[in-house]
């Protein structure tokens, strides 16, 4: 019989083994499950890292001399953001008569940014087998500022970096 502290200092050394090929499958076979946004008929993959919240009734606050897509500010929780509309800016159709678009915010504080989408969010699983090798036809808005693409029931979504995306629009005012 081995004494706990005989068996707690032992070396352990791991073999090929099938649980270490396991792993390695599972480390393949990569899978995203995170809230997603529609725009027409392209799917956001929201960041699962980033804060964000579907807002209804939100006053948007219009600023002269702005691009149409720039909705214009808003307050929410005392933190002053901009509101875009993508569908706008991208050439996008708004999906139905656009009885059901709602405000998304994503970050919070100086980072914060908003904009419209076609319906509520929707929780989306991804996995590596749905991964698209050709980037899809978008608008190159999107596609310089994505990860990587995905198809899944008959849905394009989209791993973009929310970042780069909001300082490109930025960049365009």
């Amino acid at each position: 019989m081995n004494l706990p502290s005989e068996v707690l200092n032992r070396e352990f050394v791991l073999e090929d083994t099938p649980a270490v090929e396991q792993a390695q499958a599972a480390e393949k076979f990569q899978v995203i499950t995170t809230h997603g946004v529609v725009l027409g008929n392209i799917g956001l993959l929201m960041p699962a890292d980033r804060v964000s919240e579907l807002i209804e009734n939100l006053s948007i606050c219009c600023l002269p001399n702005t691009p149409l897509w720039f909705q214009g500010i808003a307050s929410v929780r005392g933190n002053m953001i901009p509101v875009f509309d993508l569908h706008e800016l991208l050439g996008i159709p708004v999906l139905g008569k656009g009885q059901g678009r709602k405000i998304i915010t994503i970050d919070s504080g100086e980072a914060a940014a908003a904009f419209w989408v076609d319906d509520m969010p929707r929780l989306v699983m991804v996995t590596s087998d749905d991964r698209m090798d050709n980037v899809p036809p978008l608008p190159p808005l999107i596609s310089d500022n994505s990860r990587s693409y995905y198809l899944k029931d008959g849905q394009i979504w989209i791993d973009w970096d929310v970042e780069s995306f909001f300082t490109a629009l930025g960049n365009l005012m």
